[in-house]
């Protein structure tokens, strides 16, 4: 009797240890969702959300770009040694200075936050004419790993109408033209 109730003890152990086993596989995931839910009903929401990492090449360069809400079209685009050169183009007169300056910020943000090779970033913003076929440079910018910081493109990003501050022109190495001067920095 001894011999028989210690292997109908070992049938039980293994038993409530399957069991258990099946109940935690259902139950964790329950947990977690439960958790989230408690936490987005007292307010805490996770507003961050982890930048995937894109490793930016020749193939299928133009539908990485593609991805990232620009408001200007893309003109032109060129990929070479770590260096990534991007033409947006203003083509209507009710662009103003807030929406080409979120742009260039959402070009900056893609290329150091989520790029791990490109090193240097350089933007010009051309407007063009449909009727005359021609093609004005507006704003160049300049821009490498090493001076970019988060805290500025956040800055430049919700800088609206204001005029770019000289500490942003310097890291960001913009240049303007006369005729960006005369169109969108008037007094």
């Amino acid at each position: 009797m001894v011999k028989g109730a210690h292997l109908m003890n070992r049938w039980i152990v293994l038993a409530c240890t399957l069991f258990l086993c099946i109940g935690a596989m259902i139950f964790l995931p329950q947990l977690f969702t439960f958790q989230t839910s408690i936490a987005q009903l007292k307010g805490n929401i996770s507003v961050f959300k982890p930048h995937s990492s894109t490793t930016l090449s020749n193939d299928k360069l133009v539908e990485r770009l593609h991805l990232i809400p620009f408001t200007l079209p893309i003109s032109r685009v060129d990929w070479s040694e770590s260096v990534l050169s991007l033409d947006l183009k203003v083509v209507t007169s009710e662009s103003t200075t807030a929406d080409i300056y979120w742009n260039m910020a959402e070009a900056i943000s893609f290329s150091f936050e989520n790029t791990p090779n490109v090193d240097r970033l350089m933007i010009r913003i051309v407007a063009e004419n449909k009727w005359l076929n021609t093609r004005h440079l507006l704003l160049a910018a300049d821009v490498t790993r090493q001076a970019w910081n988060s805290e500025w493109t956040h800055e430049l990003r919700n800088i609206g109408e204001m005029r770019l501050p000289e500490h942003l022109k310097q890291t960001f190495r913009v240049t303007e033209t006369k005729l960006w001067q005369n169109q969108f920095n008037r007094p």
